[in-house]
């Protein structure tokens, strides 16, 4: 799950982790949250990445949610 998560975000950014940034003070990761999820499996804590504009919507575990059903 959080290497889906690590792919959103690059595909969010346009850049790999350790590549250079396309456009001089562009966006870019900053650090990540702490999130426990919740599902069948029982609770499963994970790391989501954050990006320094604080753009980066996840589509696997939208902001806000903790319940996971599928993907």
């Amino acid at each position: 799950m959080e290497r889906a998560l690590e792919t959103e975000l690059t595909e969010h950014l346009g850049h790999t982790k350790h590549a250079p940034r396309l456009t001089q003070g562009g966006n870019a990761r900053n650090g990540k949250s702490a999130k426990t999820v919740k599902g069948e499996f029982g609770k499963l804590p994970i790391e989501v990445p954050r990006n320094r504009n604080a753009t980066f919507e996840p589509m696997i575990i939208p902001k806000g949610q903790t319940r996971f059903t599928s993907v």
